[in-house]
């Protein structure tokens, strides 16, 4: 069975029988829901690390993907060389070098 399952139906069970022994009590069925689901809560955290555990690693596992792969290393050269040639210093954008570039200055500069 998967683990998943068996820890669903864990705390449910659990969910239950906190239920169960809270309406035996004379609780009204709200307040013996919700004190339920609180001791179930502490119940299960406390008795099922196990189970737990076992569902985080079949989870862990089933979204487990390659590291690398050839459309990845593609695309990240491509962006690293993007990336080295849109580097630009002040120098560069504060003087240019083309000389049919001529810088005016503004109407209301004198």
């Amino acid at each position: 069975m998967k683990a998943w399952l068996v820890y669903t139906l864990a705390r449910l069970g659990i969910f239950v029988v906190a239920l169960v022994l809270l309406l035996v009590i004379g609780l009204p069925w709200y307040w013996a829901a919700i004190g339920g689901a609180l001791i179930g809560l502490l119940v299960s955290y406390i008795a099922l690390p196990g189970l737990r555990s076992a569902v985080t690693t079949s989870i862990a596992e089933r979204r487990a993907r390659p590291e690398r792969d050839a459309d990845s290393d593609f695309e990240d050269d491509f962006v690293d060389t993007a990336d080295a040639g849109a580097t630009t210093s002040a120098a560069d954008v504060a003087a240019p070098t083309d000389p049919d570039v001529t810088l005016r200055k503004r109407p209301d500069e004198a």
